[in-house]
């Protein structure tokens, strides 16, 4: 299994198809990732006087993803400012692995999981989503039929 990270140096709402324009970098599960990786794999569209400085930013990016067990982590748009140090991330969307509540909720801190289907949760499900906070292992329940 590998995580795969994509760069475009192009950001906004109309980039178009992202899959086509990203450059990418896929990293095996478990592997470190350096910035000489992510300038040569991802940055080849960026200035070179901004690269070393984003390549940290991406670097520092993936370990945090890796260390709080994200399955998803999107910015976009990212901006660098005239320094060429500063990074901005301007929206960021991301998703958690909600199976690893046991290794890492302390590091969380509180979180609410919205209930499935886009309504509220049943005292049942509430229930087993409690226990699943307070164990190592994994109990789901979404009740699909009332």
């Amino acid at each position: 299994y590998d995580d795969e990270l994509l760069f475009c140096h192009e950001g906004g709402v109309d980039v178009g198809d992202v899959d086509a324009k990203a450059e990418r970098l896929q990293v095996l599960t478990g592997d470190s990732l350096s910035t000489d990786q992510v300038v040569s794999s991802l940055l080849s569209k960026v200035p070179a006087a901004k690269q070393n400085n984003l390549a940290l930013f991406i670097v520092a990016l993936f370990n945090f993803y890796k260390d709080l067990h994200f399955a998803y982590l999107e910015i976009n748009p990212l901006v660098m400012l005239g320094d060429n140090k500063t990074v901005v991330p301007l929206d960021m969307a991301a998703k958690l692995d909600e199976t690893a509540i046991f290794l890492i909720a302390q590091k969380w801190g509180e979180i609410d999981y919205p209930p499935p289907f886009g309504r509220d949760a049943y005292p049942e499900e509430a229930l087993i989503r409690d226990m699943d906070g307070r164990t190592g292992a994994s109990l789901k329940l979404t009740i699909l039929n009332e």
